[in-house]
């Protein structure tokens, strides 16, 4: 039965709600790190960016380059994000510490998004920067596309009981074993990761006689700016590659896809697993 003291009391707490503040989505955003770049310009709406760091334009490390090419950039200069006064700063994992502590010092809001190596770190930073922007289901919209694009390529890879060898191999013979982003990929879509299975973890170095002991049936590699020569990089021309992946190719997969763990991992997997064919 409802009282007049209870009615009171809801007319109250109706009013303790309506005069609370709701945190509103940040009108004025600017990111001072490339991975954080390509979350903002993936989630927000165009009028929430107020800007994003100088190398989110370069198309040899940034999947969003032409979208980012609309919007003024920074360099992680205290000036230049005074200037712009914004509402939210976001960082990364490797964004200079000191910057960091000075922005809070003067009162800005910053949020650090750290660096991820497998695909549910990927879930969990997009979901951070979804809900920080005020676009949630934006940011689960932007998993679920990711999540059923890897679920039909692993459905494929599964449909098959052969894995193939491959290795993932860059200039000095550097590689991607465990717990690394390449690792998880090449499981995804159906290859055995030689680096992995030879006790590398992390991003190592393998030996030419290792790997050609391994036998691998397949290379890859994740050249920053293809077309480039250089001593290092003759390695990966070497005779015996060639003859033992049977004068199949090194395959460059985008170092855009791999320097920042992001729903473009989805176009990385697809390769990989189209190589298999």
């Amino acid at each position: 039965m409802l009282t007049l003291r209870n009615f009171a009391a809801c007319v109250l707490l109706l009013a303790i709600l309506l005069s609370t503040p709701v945190s509103a989505a940040p009108t004025r955003v600017a990111s001072i790190n490339l991975c954080t770049d390509q979350l903002l310009l993936l989630l927000a709406d165009p009028g929430q960016i107020a800007s994003v760091s100088r190398l989110a334009l370069e198309p040899e490390s940034s999947f969003m380059a032409e979208a980012a090419s609309g919007y003024p950039v920074n360099d992680a200069k205290v000036e230049q994000l005074l200037n712009l006064d914004p509402e939210l700063i976001l960082a990364g994992g490797f964004s200079p510490r000191p910057l960091v502590r000075l922005l809070r010092k003067l009162g800005y809001r910053v949020e650090v998004v750290g660096a991820t190596e497998d695909i549910a770190g990927i879930r969990a930073n997009i979901r951070k920067v979804a809900g920080l922007l005020g676009h949630a289901p934006r940011g689960e919209a932007l998993i679920a596309s990711m999540n059923a694009r890897l679920q039909a390529v692993a459905g494929r890879s599964a449909s098959t009981s052969r894995r193939p060898i491959a290795l993932f191999y860059q200039p000095r013979g550097y590689t991607s074993g465990r717990d690394t982003l390449q690792d998880q990929a090449l499981s995804i879509a159906g290859w055995r990761n030689l680096a992995a299975e030879s006790a590398v973890s992390g991003y190592g170095h393998i030996g030419l006689e290792q790997l050609l002991a391994g036998q691998p049936e397949q290379l890859f590699t994740s050249a920053y700016a293809p077309g480039t020569r250089s001593l290092a990089q003759r390695l990966l021309q070497h005779p015996a590659l060639r003859r033992i992946t049977a004068g199949r190719p090194v395959i460059n997969i985008d170092y855009r896809y791999w320097i920042c763990g992001g729903p473009m991992i989805a176009d990385a997997v697809e390769a990989l697993a189209q190589a298999r064919h």
